[in-house]
């Protein structure tokens, strides 16, 4: 994903990696952490797809993330150490009692915790981020954890059917 101009440059479908391949975001700090027992269950790769997109590696690290999340996929509380920009294209996104619909979208400055669910036909991002790499603390209660692990165990099924459509 490196580039080297300062010129117009074109990013192709076939260049797309698997965010977790890279070094773009780091791994998670996990604060507090939860029961490895349940975060397994949360952590299931079934459900979700995070692609980056574009990567400018040398000229101040602008980069561009795909995120598709399955019908009801939940992100714990967490935040970044950069400021975040992000598009709905497709599906809903639901932050607490705000649903963001496609063609809509939500900023997080640098440091603000979040989460969001995606909706009943779940939910296509793009993620923008004018820095790189950056760090990510998931900050989750005990409780939701548990409620995360009991949506995933609900939905793995569902989830596993739909992701591999999603590539």
């Amino acid at each position: 994903m490196a580039t080297r101009s300062r010129g117009l440059q074109v990013f192709r479908r076939k260049d797309r990696q698997d965010l977790g391949d890279t070094t773009l975001m780091g791994r998670p700090v996990m604060d507090p952490m939860p029961d490895r027992a349940v975060l397994k269950d949360v952590g299931t790769s079934a459900g979700y797809v995070n692609e980056v997109l574009f990567w400018d590696v040398d000229n101040g690290g602008m980069n561009l993330v795909r995120l598709w999340y399955a019908a009801h996929y939940a992100l714990p509380r967490h935040s970044h150490d950069v400021d975040c920009l992000y598009y709905v294209v497709k599906g809903a996104a639901h932050l607490g009692n705000q649903v963001v619909e496609a063609g809509e979208g939500f900023y997080v400055p640098a440091g603000a915790p979040y989460s969001y669910k995606a909706g009943p036909e779940g939910v296509e991002v793009l993620e923008f981020r004018g820095s790189s790499p950056f760090e990510i603390k998931v900050s989750e209660s005990e409780g939701r954890w548990t409620q995360l692990a009991e949506n995933a165990r609900t939905h793995k099924e569902e989830w596993e059917a739909a992701g591999a459509a999603a590539h």
